[in-house]
């Protein structure tokens, strides 16, 4: 059972061509929420070079963490990354666990074709970037640059990273809690 939302432990896979605005602006937001936040890497705890070529350094290795012990999995896009992500087994095992388990499923820009390389979209109402719209095949994109369908949500790409993460925040610890983080952000 999902624990105590105002604290919602956090599981970002990682793997070497994840979008770097979407992992650290949604690492570093929750994490300002008070969220304890781990970036996992499927391929170990060595760095991954982003898709744009930046060093980041997982927390943990994706084996060395047990999913159960997270509220939310937020899937990051980055065509490389999401590749990567789309052939992990344990993190197409992990998304379907969440959602069925009433936690919390994020992804952002092409971070969606993982969750539909799981199986879990058909009749959900989503969004994802625009560049992948087309390989979207069990459902239609929606235009809105975030998107909450139940305890699933999805966002368009890196421009709209922050507003993903505060819509996280609002999502799981209420609306107030992503309003106070906001302003301290002079964010909208």
């Amino acid at each position: 059972m999902p624990q105590s939302l105002s604290r919602c432990p956090t599981l970002i896979p990682v793997a070497d061509g994840s979008e770097e605005m979407e992992v650290v602006i949604v690492a570093d937001v929750l994490r300002r929420a008070g969220w304890p936040v781990t970036l996992a890497g499927i391929a170990g705890a060595g760095p991954i070079r982003a898709a744009r070529g930046t060093r980041l350094v997982p927390d943990a290795a994706w084996s060395a963490v047990d999913p159960e012990s997270f509220d939310l999995l937020v899937i990051p896009g980055g065509w490389e990354g999401v590749l990567a992500l789309s052939r992990d087994a344990r993190v197409l095992a992990a998304a379907r666990a969440f959602l069925a388990g009433g936690r919390w499923v994020a992804a952002i820009c092409a971070g969606p074709l993982v969750l539909q390389a799981a199986g879990l979209l058909a009749g959900r109402r989503v969004t994802c970037h625009p560049g992948v719209a087309d390989k979207l095949t069990q459902t239609d994109r929606l235009a809105d640059r975030v998107v909450i369908d139940g305890r699933l949500i999805t966002s368009q790409g890196p421009g709209t990273a922050l507003e993903f993460a505060l819509a996280l925040v609002g999502a799981a610890a209420g609306r107030d809690a992503a309003e106070v983080l906001a302003r301290n952000l002079v964010s909208g």
